[in-house]
């Protein structure tokens, strides 16, 4: 009996891998083949080589374009409106020699792109310097000057051609002397404020400045921070006010005596009408005498000094002026007295939602140099709000005042002004000063109102030292 052969078939993938398989003479033989797993390992590895190439290409393609743009915004920076008009003829007249064969244009051009380039050589290189700020105070009066230092040091050798040094002092520029060209060194520059006006002085940055002579590159850079320097508005020494008391148990003890209080000062003998509740017997009894208690009187006084920035209530910035160093005096003798002080001025803005509670704007009163500091910095016509409208915010939001000043120019009446302080609780003590420089001081009175007129500061000093009623 003849064996027949064996015929065995290959196991099938189902994997994506085509197999063909075959027996003979018991050895089994493997025609295969795995076309579609290698063909979409390869496609795979080429889409991500791909990819990696088109992330590579559009980052750099972003340096580039962050590059670009830095490069000109550095150009625009330095260039002065003469040396883009120098580029611009330059530019059209090599683009007309060329194009039209005029060799004059080509010569003004390449002329003016040599001009160009030599100009460029200034702003090359680092100047490589320290520098330090001093400025004696932040705080002054109008007319006293601040004395300041700066001090500058070079940290490599090496000279630049083109460059000066200067600090900004409010809306001037003041050049100042450099270390000596190509010595390390240091220097030292004295300068000073001036306090002038009343107002905020910056001073600073300091910079150097370089730039080519013909004036076609200026490249600047800043060194230093600004400093602010408070100008002051001029203020006089005023008396103490004896107006805006009110009689109160849970006041303030003052150094007037008298016989009914709660704040005990000493004894004394007795003396006819005193009351005999008052008696300190014990000290009878160890003196022989009537001895009576002696207290000090408690008072409450709150005052508010509401100055008016529109331009409404006056007529020059010089009655406005006027106006600031009278609020600083009144203010700065209600501190030393002890007293509660509130100072406010007009809003600076209308509120835009017609519901939100309208407020003055107040004043720092902490401390006098906080008071001037802000007092420095109000402007004329900061508020849209009138003398009128700052009285009803003040009599609505400031509340157990006793004595209040209104402060304006002389364009509101004393119509309106009486007008304005009937919007008051009654009992307060309203006085209007009306600044104007150049007027004769006089003093009025219209019912319970005060006004007070003053051309000069000194005026407002010799009023109050006169009466007793403001």
């Amino acid at each position: 009996m003849t064996d027949d052969p064996i015929i065995a078939r290959a196991p099938e993938y189902t994997s994506g891998t085509e197999t063909q398989g075959s027996v003979t003479s018991g050895h089994i033989t493997h025609t295969g083949s795995t076309a579609y797993g290698a063909t979409g390992y390869t496609a795979r590895r080429r889409a991500r080589r791909r990819s990696v190439w088109i992330r590579r290409v559009r980052r750099i393609a972003r340096r580039f374009r962050r590059w670009v743009r830095r490069r000109a915004k550095f150009v625009r920076r330095v260039t002065t409106p003469l040396g883009w008009a120098i580029l611009g003829v330059g530019a059209a007249s090599t683009v007309l020699g060329i194009g039209l064969g005029w060799s004059e244009f080509l010569t003004v051009g390449v002329t003016l792109w040599a001009l160009v380039l030599i100009s460029i050589l200034f702003l090359l290189g680092s100047p490589g310097y320290e520098v330090e700020l001093e400025v004696a105070r932040t705080r002054t009066a109008v007319g006293t000057s601040v004395p300041g230092k700066i001090r500058l040091r070079r940290e490599r050798h090496g000279g630049l051609w083109g460059a000066r040094v200067e600090v900004v002092i409010g809306n001037e520029s003041v050049p100042l002397l450099a270390p000596t060209r190509g010595v390390t060194g240091a220097s030292q520059s004295e300068f000073e404020v001036p306090a002038r006006h009343r107002g905020v002085v910056q001073v600073g940055p300091v910079r150097t400045v370089r730039g080519d002579p013909v004036g076609l590159f200026r490249r600047t850079l800043e060194w230093t921070t600004v400093v602010s320097v408070y100008v002051h508005p001029e203020t006089t020494a005023v008396p103490s006010m004896s107006t805006g008391f009110v009689r109160d148990l849970e006041g303030s003890p003052t150094r007037d005596l008298t016989a009914s209080d709660i704040s005990f000062h000493a004894l004394r003998d007795y003396r006819p009408g005193d009351e005999r509740r008052h008696i300190h017997w014990k000290a009878t009894a160890r003196t022989g005498t009537l001895t009576v208690r002696q207290f000090e009187e408690t008072r409450r006084s709150h005052i508010v000094v509401a100055l008016a920035n529109s331009a409404a209530s006056y007529v020059s910035e010089t009655e406005f002026e006027l106006a600031v160093s009278a609020v600083g005096s009144i203010a700065l003798r209600a501190m030393r007295d002890g007293r509660e002080l509130s100072v406010v001025t007009g809003p600076s803005a209308v509120p835009s939602d017609e519901d939100a509670p309208r407020e003055p704007r107040w004043l720092n009163t902490r401390s006098s140099g906080s008071l001037l500091d802000e007092l420095s910095e109000l402007g004329w016509n900061d508020s849209p709000f009138g003398l009128g409208e700052l009285s009803t915010l003040a009599a609505q939001s400031i509340p157990g005042v006793s004595l209040i000043f209104l402060v304006c120019g002389s364009a509101p009446s004393v119509r309106e002004l009486r007008s304005w302080s009937m919007r008051f609780p009654l009992g307060v003590e309203v006085a209007a000063v009306i600044c104007a420089p150049g007027q004769v001081p006089k003093m009025k009175r219209v019912q319970e109102l005060s006004v007070l007129d003053i051309g000069y500061l000194d005026d407002l000093r010799n009023a109050l030292a006169r009466t007793a009623n403001v």
